[in-house]
């Protein structure tokens, strides 16, 4: 982590720390508890079951684009707004808000039956009222980011992350069905709109188009790139619930839990901080291509050992903590863990194109990945719900090699030096596959399922230490020194 080479560039050190520590506390204090919350429920919940509000997240995600409108990347991204200029975002942002929460009730029925779903329409519009609750805090959150007010964002969300799970899996011991899951999401949005507000109020103006066409002409390319990201972020899902029976689009759903959700609590709490970060050093290219190397540095350490280590025990993984009624799920969840370590490698790409307002390349590259990603899916449905998380694997990863292009020419990055900052977390990672897979070798007829699972974790877990220790000794060396540097306020 080489020194930034102003006082204003330490200063923004010390908020970037600052602001990992508090998202990793808010994100890794409630993980645990929501990882358990997740396997009470789904043994107690049915696949298909799971299957239902699969298939409504699919048009609930659409539609939860549509409202937010890209407000929140222009509030973070424009620093030039103004304070009335925020009040008239907020006007319009619960307006596209309350427009989601109708949308979504016309749209029940005809979707209950696209589906061939009769449940799916009175979950919808229950559903729906997420879309209201959150278009009242995106101005408010957006700005907490902007002021790199982390420590707030931390409180709200460990306090969802605590209450959620315990909504839910409630409502699954009353026997509710999917409707626990639908009121675990209800809950969550009023609860953090509510302490949102809490901690920064913003006024309402009447929206004016002339004040407010800067920001719609910005954020129109973060609009429609990000409509092409939710049509193939849950463009699986559709071709799931069209094409196979809930109770695989079940098994797939909850693969997809299982592999995606610890991957992303790494890139969310970087992602809390990453906007921010990026659009206070936007015109200083040398120190945004230093944030960009040291975050993609440290994503690799934190995802890309986790993402292979669930791969290698996601038989077992599945056998022992959801039983024998979810085996469906193991083989999906092996694919699509390897697949969320390669795209969390990518995901400061977007916040990178926003920050230097390259958002007209990062919208078509969204399209055109659609395109891609959702004939992807309808071919490999063929082969079930392990076939669709293959398109993931195939197509995505190759696809962001090309992005990376642009990448390297904004920052004026060459690929192997992008190659280098990976290798904290890669080396470690293949020293501990070839461990894991010669321990699984040996002990393939052992009747303890428990016992050979935590066995790899066990020495899954030594082999990747031992190796990054002694590989990247004084790599990790510097990063300390870095912290502990910015840590004391120390000049540079």
């Amino acid at each position: 982590m080489s020194a930034p080479e102003s006082l204003e560039g330490d200063n923004l050190d010390r908020s970037a720390l600052k602001g990992v520590a508090w998202s990793s506390i808010a994100k890794w204090s409630t993980q645990i508890f929501a990882w358990a919350g997740t396997v009470f429920v789904a043994r107690i919940l049915t696949p298909a079951d799971i299957g239902l509000l699969t298939t409504a997240s699919v048009f609930m995600g659409v539609i939860m684009i549509l409202s937010e409108f890209g407000i929140s990347t222009a509030v973070i991204t424009m620093r030039e707004l103004k304070p009335e200029d925020m009040g008239e975002l907020n006007t319009f942002s619960v307006l596209l808000g309350v427009a989601g929460t109708l949308l979504a009730a016309l749209m029940a029925v005809p979707l209950g039956a696209f589906f061939r779903a009769p449940e799916l329409p009175p979950v919808l519009a229950v559903v729906g009222l997420t879309f209201m609750l959150t278009s009242m805090q995106t101005v408010p959150a957006a700005l907490l980011r902007r002021e790199l007010r982390f420590k707030s964002i931390a409180v709200i969300d460990v306090t969802r992350g605590l209450v959620v799970p315990v909504v839910t899996l409630v409502g699954a011991l009353l026997g509710m069905r999917y409707w626990a899951l639908a009121m675990g999401s209800v809950t969550g949005a009023a609860l953090s709109m509510v302490m949102t507000l809490s901690f920064r109020r913003i006024g309402f103006r009447r929206p004016r188009l002339a004040a407010l066409r800067p920001v719609l002409n910005f954020s129109r390319n973060v609009l429609v790139g990000r409509v092409a990201w939710i049509a193939y972020q849950d463009g699986d899902f559709a071709v799931a619930g069209r094409r196979l029976s809930m109770a695989a689009v079940g098994d797939y759903g909850m693969a997809w839990t299982l592999a995606t959700s610890p991957i992303e609590k790494v890139t969310m709490m970087l992602g809390d901080v990453t906007p921010a970060l990026f659009s206070a050093a936007q015109h200083d290219r040398p120190a945004l291509r230093r944030y960009f190397l040291n975050l993609s540095e440290l994503i690799s350490l934190a995802v890309v050992p986790a993402a292979a280590g669930i791969a290698l025990v996601s038989e077992d993984l599945v056998a022992v903590i959801l039983g024998a009624k979810w085996e469906g799920v193991a083989a999906p969840l092996a694919v699509l863990a390897l697949y969320a370590g390669a795209r969390a490698l990518t995901s400061l790409f977007g916040h990178l194109f926003n920050a230097v307002r390259e958002t007209f390349f990062a919208m078509w590259t969204s399209i055109v990945l659609a395109v891609l990603l959702l004939t992807g899916f309808v071919i490999g449905s063929r082969w079930g719900p392990q076939g669709i998380a293959a398109a993931w694997l195939l197509i995505h990863p190759a696809f962001s090699v090309l992005t990376f292009t642009r990448v390297s020419r904004v920052l004026d990055l060459g690929a192997l030096t992008y190659l280098r900052s990976l290798r904290l977390g890669v080396d470690g990672t293949m020293v501990m596959a070839a461990v894991v897979l010669v321990f699984q070798y040996m002990t393939v007829d052992s009747s303890s399922t428990v016992l050979r699972l935590v066995g790899s974790i066990g020495f899954g877990a030594g082999a990747f230490t031992a190796t990054t220790f002694l590989v990247h000794r004084s790599r990790l060396a510097t990063i300390l020194a870095w912290m502990r540097r910015v840590r004391s306020g120390s000049a540079v």
